[in-house]
């Protein structure tokens, strides 16, 4: 077989491969490697080069493997797996658990984060493989255990709980040097509002909050556009404007009094948080799932 040092240098360059091959899209591959699309490009180009053949047809939004692509993906991308998972065989031998759990950055930071210690101090011998996505991860291709999903009806899987929906509505910070009194929804018109942009659907918006009031929105421009929750949330700690947010995300703001709920102000139910367990019956699955479902429950009787 000749020197392997020598003949796998290009190993990284086909692990690429592989989630290219998947994915079908350079974009999407960078997207999950965690790098840039030109350095998938790149890649993928330098083995090509490195073995003299061309791997892929490219496309504006798509590529294909070509017929020498589809043979190298046949021989290879079973062999990574089979080597990633002698890895993982060999890691679990240490006696310690590796549950991949997955969930949003906002769910994480605000919710998640601040109970795990509750649950490490339960089983330390259950090691946590954390994956924080604002995409909905394929849970099968990525290997992912255990998934915490936020949306409108149950996931598509045969193990799925619901754990509890969020209630969003006005919150502000003490910091925050208000115009009006803050008595009605006529007065939010004239304050320095926090609006979402990108992925985040119309309902969680201040527009669609005004009409439900009856009114129209301010336009945008005479607030803050955040593009994630954390910016928002932090910029409504920080005093720099009142957002829309809520149940169950922000209780322990308003529990330590960096955000203050405006009282008397319409609240709208949004989407459910879901917990979905992908395993066959995991032990280590079951525990964790148990305890998320136990410290909803928590939370719930405290809110009611």
């Amino acid at each position: 077989m000749g020197n392997l040092r020598q003949t796998l240098a290009k190993l990284p360059h086909l692990i690429t491969f592989e989630v290219v091959c998947r994915s079908e899209n350079f974009t999407r591959a960078a997207e999950a490697l965690g790098i840039t699309r030109v350095s998938v490009s790149r890649q993928i180009a330098e083995l090509e080069e490195q073995l003299g053949v061309r791997l892929f047809h490219r496309s504006h939004r798509k590529v294909v493997l070509t017929q020498t692509g589809r043979i190298l993906e046949a021989e290879v991308c079973p062999a990574l797996h089979q080597i990633a998972s002698a890895l993982n065989n060999v890691s679990a031998v240490k006696g310690r658990a590796r549950l991949t759990v997955t969930t949003t950055s906002a769910f994480s930071t605000y919710w998640l984060m601040p109970r795990l210690v509750n649950f490490n101090n339960l089983h330390p011998d259950l090691e946590l493989n954390l994956v924080v996505s604002d995409r909905k991860l394929d849970l099968a291709a990525e290997g992912v255990d255990v998934a915490i999903r936020y949306a409108q009806s149950p996931p598509p899987w045969d193990k799925v709980t619901r754990l509890m929906r969020e209630r969003i509505f006005p919150v502000v910070s003490p910091k925050y040097v208000a115009r009006t009194a803050l008595s009605s929804a006529q007065d939010l018109l004239s304050e320095n509002l926090l609006h979402l942009s990108g992925i985040y659907r119309p309902g969680a918006r201040w527009p669609n909050w005004f009409r439900r009031n009856g009114l129209h929105a301010p336009p945008e421009a005479s607030g803050v556009v955040m593009n994630t929750y954390i910016n928002m949330l932090q910029a409504a700690i920080a005093g720099q404007g009142i957002a829309l947010a809520g149940y169950p995300l922000v209780d322990s703001y308003l529990a330590d009094g960096s955000l203050l709920k405006l009282d008397g102000f319409l609240e709208l139910d949004r989407d459910f948080f879901y917990l979905i367990d992908t395993t066959k019956n995991r032990t280590d699955a079951r525990l964790f799932a148990d305890w998320i479902v136990a410290e909803t429950q928590t939370l719930s009787d405290v809110s009611s």
